[in-house]
């Protein structure tokens, strides 16, 4: 099992490799609809919503305002332009940044028992440290698409 401080370099460590794969981008560039798959302005808007359920399981306040992420939640429409509701690439970065720093805060005032405790999960409950896990999880397979999608915006220099 890691600690909480291990988590916490991993999430900076991550939040940093967001900022390298979007580096030199612009808003066209995270539009580029790639076949059968989600643009890059989704896969940020949809990490950061991401990010935010991870905040609420460790009992922490959201620094952003939920609605503006409703256009990103699961199973939503495709993004193949600019239209309601779809965030420029600097609000979706700062959010990255604000939600980060979130985490981080709230991670460095628990201990290691809080992640025992268990949590309400939609109809049911689970324990606290197996829905951040789960949470990691899916944020970790979403970077992973950015690679793809720099490289779709023909970025094609290797980050990691």
């Amino acid at each position: 099992m890691i600690t909480i401080a291990d988590l916490i370099k991993l999430l900076a460590i991550e939040n940093n490799l967001i900022h390298d794969q979007t580096n030199d981008l612009s808003q066209a560039d995270t539009l580029i609809q790639p076949p059968g798959g989600n643009c890059m302005n989704w896969v940020l808007g949809h990490l950061l919503e991401s990010q935010i359920s991870m905040l609420k399981a460790l009992n922490g306040n959201p620094p952003i305002d939920l609605v503006l992420l409703d256009r990103y939640k699961r199973e939503s429409p495709l993004i193949i332009s600019e239209g309601e509701g779809v965030l420029s690439f600097e609000a979706l970065l700062d959010g990255h940044d604000k939600v980060h720093a979130a985490i981080a805060a709230r991670l460095s005032v628990m201990n290691e028992t809080d992640f025992e405790v268990e949590i309400q999960q939609g109809e049911r409950k689970v324990i606290r440290g197996w829905r951040v896990f789960f949470l990691h999880f899916h944020y970790t397979y979403h970077i992973g698409q950015l690679e793809q999608l720099r490289q779709l915006a023909g970025k094609t220099e290797k980050i990691i």
